[in-house]
């Protein structure tokens, strides 16, 4: 809508709404305030309870060593890979054109196959992190139905969407805490290495 239309329609609601709110004003009786009803409410911080649960940093270590072993398989196979290029290029004044050309494609042919296999192991990590991290999750809303059930709370509302909370809606230490102790740790079924 351009501006001088949104500005008339404005001025027009304005105009319209002053009186009738005067009049109402004029003839409303006075009535008592408004009763609120109270609404049992918790805050959780998922995300704060997800880094710091016994469990997901077992995921991230054992992650994290199964990342590094396929790390150290990478770096042989490109050092390999190098020393090829390496006598490859040697090979070029010796070799006739069509050899060479050769020798080249089956080189490019093991370096797309190296790519392909770092990025299936990087594909693999990350699903079966997602699946373990899953795990987690399941629990954590176990464990959060579980204490709103027992505290009679009827909303539960993720710390990274309020602005403002009272401290003592908080439930994520006691569900941290809970957590721990019904999900220690989780095993990740890692992908074997080579």
């Amino acid at each position: 809508m351009p501006a001088p239309r949104a500005a008339a329609l404005l001025t027009a609601l304005l105009i319209l709404g002053v009186p009738t709110g005067l009049l109402h004003a004029q003839t409303a009786p006075p009535s008592a305030p408004a009763e609120v009803a109270e609404l049992p409410v918790a805050v959780v911080d998922v995300q704060g309870i997800m880094r710091a649960a016994q469990a997901a940093k077992a995921i991230h270590e054992q992650i994290e060593t199964r990342r590094s072993a396929y790390q150290e398989e990478v770096s042989a196979e490109e050092k390999r890979l190098r020393t090829v290029e390496q006598d490859l290029a040697q090979q070029r004044s010796i070799l006739a054109p069509e050899a060479y050309q050769q020798k080249v494609r089956q080189f490019q042919s093991q370096v797309a196959e190296v790519q392909r296999q770092v990025q299936m192991r990087k594909r693999e990590l990350d699903e079966t992190f997602a699946k373990a991290m899953n795990e987690v999750r399941k629990s954590l809303v176990s464990v959060v139905a579980e204490i709103a059930e027992q505290r009679g709370i009827k909303l539960v509302l993720f710390k990274s969407q309020i602005v403002i909370a009272e401290k003592s809606l908080d439930v994520s230490d006691e569900t941290l805490k809970r957590l721990n102790e019904r999900l220690p740790t989780v095993k990740v079924d890692l992908p074997p290495l080579k």
